[in-house]
């Protein structure tokens, strides 16, 4: 399918190289299992059964993953949602620590609830993930993994850290927004990594976002 390009105009092309990782980190019945390579066995970094969304570090040696707390909740513009937790663990078992955790404020974009697709920064010192906010958008934050300071990035109803290529690092967000004469769009944006907007990369109406994302990888 053909991707609309709206008007990011990539003028630097070189891919930088990606060491291939076999690690992998997957959740089964609620925990974080970690797999040094196909040939051995998963071994269990978690037992709380609670655990969903594990995502795995590009040098492989640290995961992060969601928490669920059942029966807790923040009110956010969308109502009540679960004031889940963001942990990370190193891939031995060791360090576990919850670094962000479910909270209700005055402003939405500082409220913490329901976490998704959590993504380490292209340097693994930081998390970006997902938390509810409005009724018409989620919002992006991120967290120092040393030492758990949080902030809010931007507007977002779907996040990709680029990992690779001139803009690794950088941020695919989709948002919300409006036209001054009226009406809304949902276009895909490239951000920085502290979240200062680039511009525009596709409608995310009419693009194949798959597609796009694995050109985008090789920028």
């Amino acid at each position: 399918m053909r991707i609309g390009i709206v008007f990011v105009i990539l003028v630097v092309f070189a891919c930088v190289p990606v060491v291939a990782h076999a690690q992998t980190v997957t959740i089964e019945g609620g925990n974080v299992f970690f797999k040094a390579d196909s040939s051995k066995s998963a071994v269990q970094l978690t037992t709380s059964g609670k655990d969903e969304q594990a995502t795995l570090a590009s040098d492989g040696q640290m995961a992060a993953f969601v928490r669920r707390m059942p029966g807790k909740t923040v009110e956010t513009a969308l109502g009540p949602i679960e004031a889940t937790e963001l942990w990370r663990i190193r891939v031995d078992g060791t360090e576990a620590k919850r670094i962000v955790a479910g909270r209700s404020a005055a402003k939405m974009d500082s409220v913490l609830a329901g976490f998704r697709d959590p993504q380490f920064s292209s340097d693994g010192k930081r998390i970006y993930f997902l938390s509810a906010a409005w009724v018409t958008s989620a919002a992006v934050h991120v967290v120092d993994v040393k030492t758990g300071a949080e902030h809010f990035v931007c507007p977002g109803n779907s996040l990709e850290v680029l990992r690779q290529g001139h803009y690794a690092g950088h941020l695919l967000v989709s948002q919300h927004r409006y036209f001054l004469a009226g009406g809304s769009y949902d276009w895909i944006w490239l951000f920085t990594p502290d979240g200062r907007e680039v511009g525009p990369v596709a409608d995310s109406e009419n693009a194949d976002v798959e597609e796009l994302l694995e050109n985008i990888r090789h920028w």
